[in-house]
């Protein structure tokens, strides 16, 4: 079973201290979000998992392993796409996937028919023979993602993974990763700074902003009924399906009470003469990221 310990992690770079007292325990396969504004502390963090960067403080356990005193070991079962992926250029994907394979340690038959099967999750075996130096950003992305699943890691790390994709292909990204959460066999940590990415894909959302945790919960214990409603009011005070009503300018705000449903709510509020001009769904993510991310 995969493990990651993130013990008592600082970084210092001169008199900027870019995290602080990182805690984390993971031990069971799920996905984790990272959510934070540019500048949290986010990619830090992931450098220092996968050893690009040395904590100032504290230490990675990687399956009981210390990625600083053995980073072999330790990252042996790690994959990972940090920060933009940038390529030989003058080697094709194919080729770039087996240069990993082969530093990994897979023979060759067995590195071709893992490259075939990973670029056909990440949707690039129309590319496999094209030059890297030919890619777009969002194909680049693709392949980093690959590359970072070669070999079946039990822990994959991954950088804002939709950076730079449309948005087609931020949702096929999402789907991917959806995918590889619900095989259940692998830790997923992947940063961004999008609460509805992270409210669709993860199972658990860290939300860190100057360089602290901030916040550590499951997704299922963060989703409500709460709604955002825009319009025109009369004076509302009460609907009898609601709870927490507040009304501000021309927004009402509201949690539907157990058995309620969006259509009952709306049709009370017209009822009680409000003219609606949008609804927007809300969840507790929201609120909590709002509340502590300044």
């Amino acid at each position: 079973m995969p493990g990651l310990d993130i013990m008592g992690v600082s970084k210092n770079f001169g008199s900027l201290q870019a995290l602080k007292d990182i805690n984390l325990n993971v031990d069971t396969p799920q996905c984790i979000g990272i959510l934070g504004p540019n500048g949290a502390g986010k990619t830090t963090l992931l450098k220092i998992i996968t050893n690009i960067l040395k904590p100032s403080e504290g230490k990675i356990l990687v399956n009981g392993v210390n990625v600083n005193q053995n980073p072999t070991k330790a990252l042996e079962k790690i994959g990972a796409l940090v920060e933009q992926p940038e390529f030989y250029p003058y080697l094709t994907g194919r080729e770039t996937m087996k240069f990993v394979a082969r530093i990994k340690g897979m023979s060759v038959s067995g590195s071709s028919e893992e490259i075939e099967k990973l670029a056909s999750i990440t949707g690039i075996t129309g590319y496999l023979d094209r030059k890297t130096g030919e890619y777009s950003r969002g194909m680049k992305q693709r392949l980093g993602l690959a590359v970072s699943m070669i070999g079946d890691p039990e822990i994959i790390v991954l950088d804002e993974p939709t950076f730079g994709l449309d948005p087609r292909g931020m949702k096929e990204m999402r789907d991917i990763l959806i995918t590889l959460k619900e095989e259940k066999k692998r830790i997923i940590l992947f940063s961004t700074h999008l609460i509805s990415e992270a409210r669709e894909v993860c199972d658990r959302v860290i939300i860190v902003d100057k360089g602290e945790i901030k916040f550590n919960d499951e997704i299922s214990d963060m989703r409500g009924n709460k709604m955002r409603i825009r319009g025109s009011f009369n004076n509302i005070k009460n609907i009898p399906g609601a709870k927490d009503l507040t009304t501000k300018g021309n927004e009402i705000t509201l949690e539907m009470k157990p058995g309620e449903t969006r259509n009952s709510i709306l049709r009370e509020l017209m009822e009680n003469g409000v003219e609606i001009d949008s609804v927007e769904g809300m969840d507790r993510m929201e609120e909590v990221y709002l509340s502590l991310v300044q």
